[in-house]
């Protein structure tokens, strides 16, 4: 499904932002890529997608490389999520924010209302079909512009750091969708915990290149691998420090309110 072999990239400020990265993605998995700020986590993503290019190694979606001279084909297969949904939602109605890849792509009035309509069913957001997406909720926009990507039936599914600004009700929701898509997705991130609840796989980036490669149990409860990649251990893998045998502190400790859980 996806190759990328020895690929290395620096901007033009001269900061290599990836390193002779090497990584394989099978069909339908779904791949966290955690790393600090300035791991390379969003450079890769751009990679894949050809916005920028390497200056050395080779892209492979679905068996077509990432060139130049391949972009129309390679965006048929792949679509991204960018971190700021006000990035890519521009049309004053949700509808037709959703409609514009396919429309764009020269598809037939009745196959973009089908697409669209899918893609608002998949998010459950069909009572946002006419609102206009500034106008909406941080979550309400992040679901938008993954509906406007999924219209385009993509094979692939980009997201960077889905779950930014998300209210806990908003982000729960988005793992639920997440869990139900059916495609090979590729997720950079800072939430952990969602590596967790979703990812098949975990990619440890640092400082551009491939730290860690592996299951997420097994890779983000190594806590001397995540400090050494400026990470933390996720919460649900943390013991709490005020519960004691499944009670609550104040119940160990006999506070004398019953109230308490």
């Amino acid at each position: 499904m996806i190759k990328i072999e020895g690929v290395s990239f620096t901007y033009p400020d001269g900061h290599k932002a990836i390193d002779n990265v090497n990584i394989k993605i099978g069909s339908n998995e779904t791949v966290g890529i955690v790393g600090a700020n300035g791991a390379g986590k969003s450079t890769l993503l751009k990679l894949l997608t050809g916005i920028d290019f390497p200056e050395q190694g080779s892209l492979e979606v679905n068996g077509i490389k990432v060139r130049k001279d391949t972009l129309r084909e390679v965006r048929k297969n792949v679509g991204i999520v960018f971190q700021n949904p006000d990035e890519q939602l521009f049309m004053t109605k949700v509808r037709d924010d959703i409609a514009f890849g396919p429309r764009n792509y020269g598809m037939g009035e009745a196959e973009t209302q089908r697409r669209t309509e899918k893609a608002l069913k998949a998010l459950e957001i069909e009572h946002l079909g006419e609102r206009a997406p500034h106008k909406l909720s941080g979550g309400e926009k992040r679901s938008v512009a993954i509906a406007s990507v999924l219209s385009m039936e993509p094979s692939v599914l980009l997201l960077d750091e889905p779950s930014s600004f998300l209210d806990p009700k908003c982000r729960r929701n988005l793992i639920r969708i997440l869990q139900e898509l059916e495609l090979t997705q590729i997720i950079a991130t800072h939430d952990l915990d969602l590596v967790l609840d979703v990812c098949d796989r975990v990619v440890v980036l640092q400082r551009g290149s491939v730290f860690a490669d592996g299951k997420p149990i097994e890779i983000l409860s190594q806590g001397q691998l995540m400090s050494e990649c400026g990470l933390e251990t996720p919460l649900t893998l943390m013991s709490c420090p005020i519960l004691e045998n499944g009670c609550c502190r104040y119940a160990a400790e006999g506070s004398g309110n019953d109230e308490r859980p």
